[in-house]
This record gives C-alpha cells, sequence and structure tokens, in this order.
C-alpha cells in the first residue's frame, strides 16, 4: 500500500485505489446486469412500483401526505377525510392500474364507512411497503429471519419508533431491543442512543452520557451472555449527537466486563468530521488490540438525515454540517473506505461499507482483497431496497448484512419517519437506486453514476476534512438579522459554556432607592440626560445601537454567567436570549434610521414624531435579559432617556446588559439601572410625573395597578 505525496506535500490518492478504479467499475457492471437479470416476478413489480415512484416529481408528496395523513390519525374519521382529498390528486398516475382502482373506490366511500374503509387503505400501504420494513411479531419475524439465513443473509436488526418523549417510553424501547438480542435467531441488533433516554442535552454531554451508558449497559451484557456474543450497533442521528455517541461507545467498551464483546457505531461520511471520528476510533481500537480486547465496527454510511440537518442550521443560522455537494460526500466516503481498510487496523477494526452504490462495495471490496484484509469488511445493504442487487454482491463478496426495521403492526406509524427518509434518498436524481431503477434509461443513468464514482477517487484526497462549523461567535452585521447562537455540538463551546455557568457573577453596583428624595434624584437625572439624547440625530442613535450590539456579543459569556446565577437558567435557555437581545439592538437601529428617513414625519397630514422625555422599563424576572434590554433599546432608538428597575431576583442580569450599552456610548445618564422596594418607593418611581412612559411586561393585574396609580394624567396614563 502506498500513501503518496506530492512534491508539495499535498496527499494523494494512494497508488493501490488508483489501480483498482477500472476494476471496480468492471465488477460494478457485473453486478448491475446480475442485478437485471436476477430479479424474480414479484420483484419487478415491487422495483417497478417503487421506480415510478421516486421517478414521478409528484410521487413522493403523495406518499408522504399518504403516510402522514392517513396511516397515522388515530381517529378514522380523519383520515377518511384526508384519503377523500389525496385520492383525487393527479399525483396518483404513478400508482398501478389496480391501485389507482382501489384508491378511488375507497375515496368515494371513505366518509360513509370509516371504520371499514381506513384500515384496508392502511393495510395496502403495509402490503406495499412490507418488503423494506419487517413485522416484530412472531410467526412473521421468526420466518424472516430464518429464510434470510437459508439466503445467506445476515440481518441487523433495528426497532423502529417515534421520538422517546418519557422515560417510560425509554424504557420500553430498552426492553424491546433486549427482548430481540435475547432471542437465538437474533445476533445483531442496532439502538439508537436518543432513544435510550428522554432527556438528552447536548450542552450536557457528559451527563447525558452517564444515563445513557446505565440504559445502555443491560443490551451489552444480554449480547456477552449469548455464545457466540451478538452484536450491538450504535447507529448515528444527528451532527449534535456526533461526540456523545463516540463518547457512548468508547465509554462502554473501556469498562472491564466487556474486554471481549465487538461491538459497533455508524459514521456518517456527509460530516467532514468523521475523518477525525475514524481516526480517533482506528487509535481506541488498536489500543484494544493491544491489550488483548475484542475488535471494533465501524459502519460507514453516507448520511441519511440531511433535511433535518438542514433546517437545525437554518433555524441556527450555522453552517450547515454535512458537506455542501454530493461530490464532497461521495468522495470522503472513498476516503474513509481506504483509512478503514488499511492493513495495520486487521483484527482490530472491522468496516461495514454500508451503500448500495455498487462501485462503492465493488471498490472496497476488491481494495479488502488486494490489501490481504477480507475478514475485516462487511458489505452491508438495506432490507428490501433491491434484493436482487444484494444477492449479486452476495454471490461474489460470500455474505451481505441487511439493515432491517422492524415494528409491530399496531405501530406501523411509527415507520413514518424511516419510510419517508428511504423515500427521499431514493427520490434524488444523483442517488445510485434512482437512477438504477428510476432513471433516463439504465445506460445513461449508469454513466452519470460511473463519472460521479471516478471523480470521488480523483477528489479523495482534497476534499476538506474540517468540520464546516467552528463554534466561532457571528459576525454583527450591520443590519438586523437573527443572530447566531452558540453551537453545542462543539465540545470547545460546551467548555466555553461550562466554564461561564460556574463563573462567579460580577458584583452589584446598580443604586438602591430607600426613599422618594432617591427617586426624584433619579429621574431627575434622566430629564436632564432626555434633552441632548434626544437631540442626536437618529441615524446617530442607530450607531450607538449597533455598537450596543457587538458590546452585547462581547459580553455573551458574562450574561450566561449572571442568568445561570441569578435566574437559573441553563445555557439552553440562556445563550438564545442573548441572540434575542443582540437581535434586538439591530432591529431598534433600523428602526430608528426609518425615523430619520422620514424627518421625524409619522403620516403624511404633516404631525411629527416626538419621544417621551422619560421612560421607566419595568421587565419580569423570567428573561432577564432579552425583554429588559429590548424595552430600553426600544426607548433608546426613539429618543427617550430610559430608567430600568429590573426584577428583583435578577438584578446582575440587567446591569451586565446595561454595561454594554454604556460602553457602546449610551450616556451614563440616559440608561440607568436601579432597584427598589416593591411599596411605597417603587410606587413613587411608577408614578413620578416626570416618568412620561412606563413599559410593563407583566401580569394583567399589575398593568391595572399600575394604571389606576397614574389615571389622573390628563394625557393619558403611558403605560405600555
Amino acid at each position: 500500500m502506498d500513501h503518496e505525496t506530492s512534491s508539495a506535500g499535498t496527499p494523494q490518492v494512494p497508488l493501490d485505489v488508483r489501480t483498482l478504479v477500472d476494476d471496480a467499475v468492471a465488477l460494478a457492471r457485473e453486478w448491475i446486469e446480475a442485478t437485471e437479470s436476477g430479479q424474480t416476478p414479484a420483484e419487478r413489480t415491487t422495483t417497478g412500483q417503487l421506480a415510478a415512484l421516486v421517478a414521478d416529481p409528484a410521487g413522493l408528496d403523495l406518499a408522504v401526505r399518504f403516510v402522514d395523513r392517513v396511516a397515522r390519525p388515530e381517529d378514522a374519521r380523519v383520515a377518511a377525510r384526508e384519503l377523500a382529498t389525496i385520492s383525487s390528486s393527479e399525483a396518483a398516475s404513478f400508482l398501478s392500474t389496480a391501485d389507482r382502482l382501489l384508491l378511488g373506490a375507497g375515496s368515494r366511500v371513505a366518509r360513509l364507512a370509516p371504520q371499514v374503509v381506513v384500515p384496508l387503505a392502511r393495510r395496502r400501504l403495509r402490503q406495499l411497503v412490507g418488503h423494506l420494513v419487517i413485522d416484530a411479531h412472531d410467526p412473521a419475524l421468526r420466518d424472516h429471519l430464518a429464510r434470510s439465513r437459508e439466503q445467506g443473509f445476515r440481518l441487523n436488526l433495528n426497532l423502529l419508533g417515534e421520538a422517546v418523549l418519557g422515560e417510560a417510553e425509554a424504557a420500553s424501547r430498552a426492553d424491546r431491543t433486549r427482548a430481540l438480542l435475547e432471542r437465538e435467531d437474533v445476533d445483531y441488533v442496532s439502538v439508537k442512543v436518543s432513544s435510550l433516554v428522554s432527556q438528552i442535552s447536548t450542552w450536557d454531554t457528559e451527563g447525558t452520557a452517564q444515563r445513557v451508558l446505565e440504559r445502555l449497559r443491560p443490551l451489552y451484557r444480554a449480547a456477552c451472555s449469548r455464545s457466540p456474543h451478538a452484536f450491538v450497533n450504535l447507529d448515528m442521528e444527528e451532527y449534535r449527537d456526533l461526540d456523545l455517541t463516540l463518547e457512548v461507545f468508547t465509554a462502554m467498551l473501556s469498562e472491564p466486563e466487556f474486554a471481549d464483546l465487538e461491538a459497533g457505531i455508524v459514521l456518517q461520511a456527509y460530516l467532514p468530521d468523521s475523518v477525525a471520528a475514524l481516526d480517533r476510533l482506528a487509535a481506541f481500537a488498536r489500543e484494544r488490540a493491544a491489550a488483548g480486547k475484542a475488535g471494533i465496527k465501524v459502519r460507514l454510511v453516507k448520511g441519511a438525515n440531511l433535511s433535518m440537518e438542514r433546517v437545525e442550521a437554518e433555524v441556527h443560522g450555522w453552517a450547515q454540517a454535512p458537506y455542501p455537494t454530493k461530490a464532497d460526500v461521495d468522495a470522503n466516503y472513498v476516503r474513509l473506505l481506504e483509512r478503514g481498510l488499511r492493513p495495520e487496523l486487521a483484527g482490530a477494526l472491522r468496516l461495514g461499507v454500508a451503500s448500495h452504490n455498487l462501485y462503492d462495495v465493488a471498490l472496497a471490496h476488491l481494495l479488502a482483497a488486494r490489501r490481504g484484509v477480507e475478514a475485516s469488511l462487511d458489505v452491508e445493504m438495506l432490507q428490501g431496497m433491491s434484493p436482487a442487487q444484494a444477492r449479486a454482491v452476495r454471490d461474489v463478496v460470500g455474505s451481505v448484512l441487511l439493515y432491517t426495521p422492524v415494528v409491530a403492526p399496531e405501530d406501523f406509524d411509527v415507520a413514518v419517519s424511516y419510510l419517508i427518509r428511504r423515500l427521499e434518498e431514493n427520490a434524488q436524481s444523483h442517488n445510485f437506486v434512482h437512477a438504477m431503477f428510476a432513471g433516463d434509461g439504465t445506460e445513461d443513468g449508469m454513466a452519470d453514476q460511473e463519472a460521479r464514482f471516478r471523480a470521488s477517487v480523483v477528489d479523495m484526497a482534497s476534499v476538506p476534512a474540517e468540520p464546516r462549523r467552528d463554534g466561532e461567535p457571528g459576525e454583527v452585521g450591520e443590519r438586523f438579522s437573527n443572530t447566531l447562537d452558540s453551537d453545542p455540538a462543539l465540545p470547545q463551546v460546551r467548555a466555553w459554556a461550562a466554564d461561564c455557568v460556574t463563573a462567579r457573577p460580577e458584583p452589584l453596583r446598580s443604586r438602591v432607592l430607600h426613599d422618594v428624595a432617591a427617586v426624584d434624584a433619579v429621574v431627575a437625572t434622566a430629564v436632564s440626560a432626555a434633552g441632548p439624547w434626544a437631540a442626536r440625530p437618529p441615524a446617530e442613535r442607530a450607531a450607538v445601537l449597533r455598537r450596543a450590539a457587538q458590546e452585547l456579543e462581547a459580553r455573551r459569556g458574562a450574561l450566561l454567567t449572571a442568568m445561570a446565577a441569578e435566574g437559573g437558567k441553563t445555557v439552553a435557555e440562556a445563550d438564545p436570549e442573548v441572540s434575542e437581545a443582540i437581535d434586538f439592538a439591530r432591529y431598534y437601529a433600523d428602526r430608528a434610521e426609518e425615523l430619520d428617513a422620514a424627518n421625524g414625519h409619522l403620516s403624511t397630514d404633516g404631525s411629527r414624531f416626538t419621544p417621551a422625555r422619560t421612560t421607566l422599563v419595568t421587565p419580569p424576572w423570567n428573561f432577564p435579559v432579552a425583554i429588559p434590554i429590548g424595552g430600553v433599546l426600544a426607548a433608546l432608538a426613539a429618543g427617550s432617556a430610559v430608567v430600568i428597575k429590573p426584577a428583583p431576583p435578577v438584578p446582575g442580569c440587567t446591569e451586565t446588559a446595561v454595561a454594554a450599552l454604556h460602553a457602546a456610548g449610551v450616556p451614563e445618564d440616559a440608561v440607568q439601572v436601579v432597584r427598589t422596594d416593591e411599596g411605597e418607593v417603587g410606587k413613587a418611581l411608577v408614578t413620578h410625573r416626570d416618568v412620561e412612559r412606563v413599559a410593563l411586561t407583566g401580569g394583567a393585574e399589575t398593568a391595572d395597578l399600575f394604571l389606576s396609580w397614574r389615571s389622573d394624567r390628563p394625557e393619558g396614563a403611558g403605560v405600555l
């Protein structure tokens, strides 16, 4: 094996990989031909239905709607109403003639007999996708396992289920998985860490890992009790689960009782971070092997949650964690399989190449043979996705492991997310299965796939391996846009947050008002500051608020410290609140500029805006940064001086935020933080004649009380 570098030190594609490309293409073509010729009539029908579905642009939408709106609702009448709507859609053209007739007939009588029609429709759905999801009950499961063994396949069972919302469901899921492991005809299961416990906090990876280990340990013990041992595989879901899953996996296998247990973990090639993760796992595996312990297995997939990753990135304003292009993913997949099949890892690390892309599978098989590590390679495919394809590969490589979702018929709706994910994947034009079964023609579709494969080998040495998210604070721009929250998926961000919540908050320094005379002095200071602040052009006030946004970002850690110490906020609660405060600063800066552009006019009748000289902000305790600072920033943008009386439990939060405003250039007299009791002194502040506006966030009873106190004002109470 030759790991070459260029004269400039740039990594190059290993020689043995480069020289196997043509052979891999030839082998893949043989498998493609064998797949086509080896299909049974029933498989041709099933494949044809899948091909028609993924080839029809409206087919996926219809399938998702049917599964989500007819299969899932508990009320048969609701499902019947939706069934009638879906059946009238022209998107039903991908269905067979028989199924279109059934759908049409069902739609006409669904509302008349929902208790009859809806169960029949759901049963037909299970028939159509039954090859992808297996009944978890005997005799169906027992017969399927026996039949698969006879055909030379091993099964990796994955008990499907919805998101775990409580400990009872988490415990039940673990118990049902353990029951599978205790069957004599089951020797391999997959489980997700997110299905084992209900309370998962990415911010608290260490604490979450301990809870997962307690729930997972009985499964490993069940695997150890078998002879030979059964196999437990940790699946990977989202990017935020990467560190947690790695931590759980390595911690569990480091416990002495599992020294002779081989277990597995999944890595997703669509994450650049998977390269470092594989290196970490390889080092761990070699340490175990050197100590005489069992090896580990890494199941390599391209990734199955891209839509979810895109949504999370969009919601938080983060960079998408997976690669931006399919070409990058393909190149990284080839890089990972090459790294996982190196001879120095033989006996320590076994690689599961999980793919229906026959070019990738062929390369892995040939590379393992050339390097003499055939025993270190498992070829894996999806249950029912293409049985003829799996048989063609099995006949050459010796055995294929099928990833097999299982679900009880009465819980079939929990298979929804898995089915949708599979359909979405295969509906993509660049997907190998789509090209093979639903492309514009086998030759054209496969020619594109071959070109993609050849390009992936060329690019494997140059595709980036650095994480796409670095945890650095986002640049606070001039115009309003949602501020980036801190990313708990990154270890350096979690370490920073841990330091924040354990740090000592700054000592309080705001003025405490003990009597009415002190109230008069504070309000007088505000009145004096109001004129100069209001006289500044709105654009100048806006510039100060934009600087305030930057200062608030710079104090994100101090604000987290204050919220944790005073308000008992978790980082998950506090960090987005800081982002909201920063958003307020830029939002109100934009509003001030709009006022400047209108030259102070609010309408076409010539009326002009005149700000209140002084505004009192009285915020709640439960949102101790965003709501208080939002009220202050709104008043400042309008040209008003501000006195803010924070809620008694959380004055330090307000002080820290206001310090950012002062650092940005807001005069200290224009924003004053004061503390008072809730009795006569507090009432004197609320009712002071020179406090023209009161910004209250609280209960209606408090608002009514303030209004009654200020009811003698001819211009109105001025309570907002």
